[in-house]
């Protein structure tokens, strides 16, 4: 019997997990980045911190005598540019990369532009890859026209291990490029973006499976040479599937360095309000759900920028929930509006800024901590209704991402939702999600709901405490003003 690894490459650092069959967990670690920063990372580096987790685990000897199973994870909207050597010619752009809201004013009332939407799922905002290439268009045509490939960091990594340019269904549906009702890359995106379908990669089912490295990826990894590799999906439709949110009636949210929350629905279908993105996980599932810029990356903002902490993410979150959860809900009247990276879902304006209102003297400084706290989760309920009227009532959601370190933070969301919160474990949920598309590539599931780890206990459940209902509504209501909704 195989053992299965999951590679989640994300925007701060690379997460491996290892797995037996029934899941139990074998080896898991991760490796963050040091080149580039936010809405830029390196190529390379993220190359060799793949290297680095798959051969760290294999000089364990956990993969001794045994078949194993890769499937790749990896975050959405990011972008580079390579030549026919696989070099990158640009930085890799990440979704936090503004610098084509430029074009996004000028086209974003386009009858055509519109139109994608329905046909891609993907928001017009300048995280999307269509928006960045339809930037270089203008601002760098020779490096556009030039360049062999236009691809993701997916496409770039399974490049290095497979030799094929091949990107999955799942981060293409994500790129504003590919048509959900085609499966195949859009002509009149390809056209906006100002790309030749050769530039592109071929998309291919998120199962897909090359049984071995003819580019030598996996001796250089340490790793069998019988090592099976699956191109995986999104980190985001991976999380909806490893944290077993896909049900009808459940959601997942995931706070990390941003945001989002999601639904598992059964076909292609897109929010007519142009609020919701529609990501494509297989033919028979989609996920539809709104990503907001402003998570975890707010805690860190402050502790640096304004307390001048250079604190890393874990450290600051614990720092920054003790001083937090000093004060009384509704913060003695103070909102946060905690726009201050700009904002993708439900406004998708990338010049949104940051609001505090309702601002005393008697304010300190965890009294602002923990309105920041509080205008993330309101953020998150703003897009719970927002599901809610496209999809169905959700009556739980499955929570995962760095904020579950702390339980304190855990419970305000479920108060704020006022839907119980379920943690499963401590694996990582896209990661976990990418076991499970390799075990139904290598025929082992022959359903999601076949996947071991759903079958699980339910894990720890945070129910809402009705008590603080009245103090947090009330600052709601505030938020809402704030964000004229």
């Amino acid at each position: 019997m195989p053992l299965f690894a999951g590679l989640d490459i994300g925007t701060t650092h690379t997460k491996l997990i290892v797995c037996d069959p029934a899941i139990n967990i074998l080896f898991q670690a991760k490796k963050g980045y040091t080149k580039g920063f936010g809405d830029t990372l390196d190529c390379a580096e993220i190359l060799e911190a793949v290297r680095t987790l798959l051969k760290k685990a294999a000089e364990t000897g956990v993969f001794t005598g045994q078949e194993l199973v890769v499937t790749f994870s990896t975050a959405m909207h990011s972008l580079v540019l390579l030549n026919e050597a696989a070099e990158p010619q640009t930085p890799l752009y990440t979704w936090a990369d503004t610098s084509s809201q430029p074009v996004v004013r000028e086209l974003e009332n386009d009858p055509l532009v519109q139109q994608l939407f329905f046909e891609t799922g993907t928001p017009f905002h300048p995280m999307s890859p269509l928006c960045k290439l339809a930037w270089m268009k203008r601002s760098s045509p020779k490096l556009l026209a030039g360049a062999f490939k236009a691809t993701g960091i997916k496409e770039f990594i399974w490049y290095q291990v497979t030799g094929r340019w091949e990107a999955d269904h799942s981060i293409a549906s994500a790129t504003g490029l590919f048509s959900q009702k085609t499966m195949h890359w859009h002509p009149d995106a390809m056209e906006i973006a100002g790309l030749r379908l050769d530039q592109l990669a071929a998309p291919v089912p998120v199962t897909h499976i090359v049984s071995a490295s003819p580019t030598g990826f996996a001796a250089a990894c340490s790793l069998p040479e019988t090592t099976r590799w699956v191109i995986g999906g999104s980190d985001g439709v991976l999380a909806q599937l490893g944290s077993g949110a896909l049900a009808k009636g459940v959601a997942a949210l995931t706070i990390g360095t941003s945001g989002a929350i999601r639904v598992t629905i059964p076909d292609f279908t897109v929010d007519r309000n142009r609020e919701l993105f529609t990501y494509h996980l297989d033919q028979e599932h989609s996920v539809s759900g709104g990503a907001i810029n402003n998570g975890g990356i707010v805690l860190q903002w402050w502790q640096r920028q304004v307390m001048e902490l250079p604190d890393d993410l874990p450290t600051a979150l614990e720092k920054f929930t003790t001083s937090a959860a000093s004060v009384i809900p509704g913060c003695d009247g103070l909102v946060c509006l905690p726009w201050f990276g700009g904002e993708r879902a439900p406004v998708w304006d990338a010049e949104a800024t940051g609001i505090f209102a309702g601002v005393k003297n008697t304010h300190g400084q965890s009294h602002f901590k923990r309105s920041i706290i509080e205008g993330i989760c309101f953020s998150f309920r703003v897009l719970l209704e927002k599901l809610e009227a496209a999809h169905g009532p959700v009556r739980e959601v499955y929570a995962s991402g760095g904020f579950t370190g702390s339980k304190w933070w855990v419970q305000v969301m479920a108060d704020i939702l006022e839907r119980p919160l379920v943690i499963r474990d401590d694996a990582d949920a896209s990661a976990l999600g990418a076991v499970a598309v390799g075990m139904k590539a290598v025929g082992m599931i022959r359903r999601w709901e076949d996947f071991p780890a759903l079958s699980d206990d339910r894990g720890e459940v945070y129910h809402p405490e009705v008590q603080t209902k009245n103090t947090y509504f009330r600052n709601y209501e505030r938020f809402l003003r704030l964000c004229q909704l």
